[in-house]
């Protein structure tokens, strides 16, 4: 029996309050399922825009793809994606091969054809299209609205909306009494020079209510201070090196054990600082790799002998007495190809003489030029 995974999508907060729409989504994929034979391991869902890349709904159906899943399946193709760029790095990732398959139930399109790929590509056109439509209409009209002196979109800290005398179907801001008042305390105490995080512990001791969340925080004034023009954000930083440079370089510590503080110091040992600030720091440092695609900045090479040493550490760990065998030729080349990585040819598949070569530094010129460039 064929397993799938299935993936849902919708735009807003409303279709998701309302159910429907990710209800007769997945409905229709279980009777698709059903009708085929099919076992469906699981239904990902998420509540997002498809022209956004990164999705955690999108990031964990693929996940399950790689893992343990034949075919992934969607209702239409523009659940699954409303960019055309990104989705032929979808598909040049996860279904060139052949190994997976991408089914679209509404559409009834096999990508396993030069006629399917043609029409999926102008399925897509038609949907970049609409999206790009949608949100210019939705910017002309609030600029209209903004324009008429009218109050759209999220009202800031220090007011509240009321209906417009004028016009019932708008709304205008108003000064909050409560809020202007914890405002001008926070401005009188950066005024006497405390810090905001005295200024944030004394105002979750008094029980006063920040604009989002539970409770203030360091970052929440911080932003506040730049909303209310008390201050100004700090400037960028002119550099010699990327954030490439310091993501590759974060990784590599990384793999050699050490800690977010540790990494930070070297950082600043090498003469590396960030984008902002003047020195790197435990936080930023997590920051930056909680974010950070191996694949984006290790070269196929150090991306093995990163995970190489990974699964030794693991090793020791869990059997400290045994021996450690490194990973086979050919699970490092299914390794590789699951990451997405390219061979010198341009293809998907690694072979395990190519990775062998690989490790040997074989292909070590080929991977430096294609970064630099």
């Amino acid at each position: 029996m064929r397993r799938a995974v299935g993936y849902v999508r919708v735009s807003t907060d409303m279709q998701a309050a309302d159910g429907l729409s990710l209800d007769a989504q997945v409905a229709a994929i279980e009777q698709y399922c059903a009708a085929h034979g099919y076992a469906l391991v699981r239904v990902c869902k998420d509540v997002i825009s498809g022209g956004k890349d990164q999705r955690p709904g999108l990031q964990e159906a693929l996940s399950v793809l790689n893992r343990s899943a034949d075919m992934l399946i969607v209702l239409k193709f523009d659940r699954l994606s409303r960019s055309i760029k990104h989705f032929c790095e979808l598909y040049e990732r996860y279904f060139k091969s052949g190994e997976k398959e991408l089914v679209a139930i509404r559409e009834s399109i096999r990508l396993d054809s030069s006629l399917g790929r043609a029409l999926v590509g102008i399925l897509l056109v038609f949907a970049q299209m609409e999206r790009e439509a949608t949100g210019e209409r939705t910017r002309e009209a609030i600029r209209h609205i903004r324009n008429l002196g009218y109050h759209f979109g999220r009202v800031p800290y220090g007011y509240r909306t009321e209906v417009a005398p004028n016009n019932p179907r708008f709304r205008v801001l108003v000064e909050d009494p409560e809020q202007q008042a914890v405002l001008a305390r926070i401005r009188g105490w950066l005024q006497e020079k405390i810090g905001i995080t005295e200024i944030a512990q004394r105002l979750n001791d008094e029980g006063i209510k920040p604009p989002k969340g539970a409770r203030w925080s360091k970052s929440l004034l911080y932003n506040l201070k730049l909303r209310q023009r008390w201050a100004q954000p700090r400037p960028y930083n002119t550099r010699s090196h990327t954030d490439h440079d310091v993501k590759e370089r974060m990784l590599e510590l990384r793999s050699q054990g050490l800690t977010h503080a540790s990494i930070a110091a070297q950082l600043n040992a090498d003469g590396l600082i960030p984008l902002k600030g003047q020195r790197f720091t435990e936080t930023s440092v997590r920051k930056l790799l909680r974010n950070c695609d191996e694949t984006a900045h290790l070269t196929p090479r150090r991306y093995l002998e990163k995970l190489i040493t990974d699964i030794e550490a693991r090793h020791q760990q869990i059997h400290p007495d045994e021996p450690f065998a490194r990973p086979s030729y050919p699970r490092l080349a299914r390794l590789l190809s699951e990451a997405g990585y390219r061979t010198p040819k341009g293809h998907s598949h690694w072979w395990p003489a190519q990775v062998q070569q690989l490790l040997e530094g074989r292909f070590d010129q080929y991977y430096q030029r294609k970064g630099a460039a």
